[in-house]
């Protein structure tokens, strides 16, 4: 038998209809997901009575499961630890302490200043990491491993045979750079990104938290952002927002 590839990721074998014991954890736009035991399911949300949606999160769920086998294996990312032979369902390690928005936010009081400073880096590592491999990654979330692919797009892969697929989503208005809405992601859009969720770390609030989309919108187009200085690595927040950084 010819030895699997460390770097692939493995078909389940199983269908989603016959796990036992799955408990909702939340419906997303595109797939509901399970916790079952260690692992959590990622499955596509099917919607009978709405062809054109269904369509729409086949092709998020197959983006989802292509960009986990073109990153591979790594610290940064949540383990895939299997794929449906469909793509209609992709079944990722479970991490208890959940993402790391939500920790943040549950742990306010206990976060120290040693936290902040393994994240952060962690959080550009897993950026740069991404760029590595031609993906652009445009939900933006506060996860040390970097788990929400559905709107991503990436280059052409001849190793994988895959063609080069644009993001399809952008990213919510306190961590989104002004832009045509039917422009792709660019390296420009996701460090602005970054820097918004470095700032939401470090500032325990999102930037600008108690204004709407479009206000902030208005705010950002007019080069209008929120004051970094005296934040852990404020600097480097504002070079993302600033385009000081490639």
């Amino acid at each position: 038998m010819k030895p699997r590839d460390p770097t692939e990721v493995p078909i389940a074998e199983s269908s989603p209809d016959f796990m036992p014991q799955r408990k909702l954890l939340m419906v997303g736009m595109s797939a509901k997901t399970y916790h079952i035991g260690n692992i959590v399911r990622k499955e596509l949300h099917v919607l009978p009575d709405d062809p054109r949606i269904i369509k729409q999160n086949i092709e998020a769920c197959r983006t989802k499961a292509d960009v986990y086998r073109i990153l591979g294996p790594n610290r940064l990312v949540a383990t895939c630890l299997s794929i449906s032979p469909s793509m209609d369902f992709i079944d990722l390690k479970c991490y208890q302490n959940g993402n790391l928005k939500q920790y943040v936010y549950r742990n306010r009081a206990h976060i120290t200043e040693t936290d902040q400073k393994r994240w952060a880096p962690q959080m550009i590592e897993s950026i740069a990491y991404i760029y590595s491999k031609d993906q652009w990654h445009v939900d933006r979330a506060l996860n040390v491993r970097i788990s929400y692919f559905n709107a991503s797009g990436f280059d052409c892969q001849p190793s994988l045979g895959l063609e080069a697929k644009p993001a399809v989503g952008m990213e919510n208005g306190s961590h989104c750079l002004p832009r045509d809405i039917e422009a792709d992601s660019t390296v420009r859009s996701d460090l602005s990104a970054l820097g918004s969720s470095l700032y939401e770390l470090l500032a325990s609030q999102s930037p600008y938290k108690r204004l709407s989309d479009k206000d902030i919108e208005l705010l950002y187009r007019k080069e209008d952002i929120p004051c970094a200085k005296g934040l852990l690595l404020g600097d480097t927040i504002k070079g993302c927002w600033k385009e000081d950084f490639q």
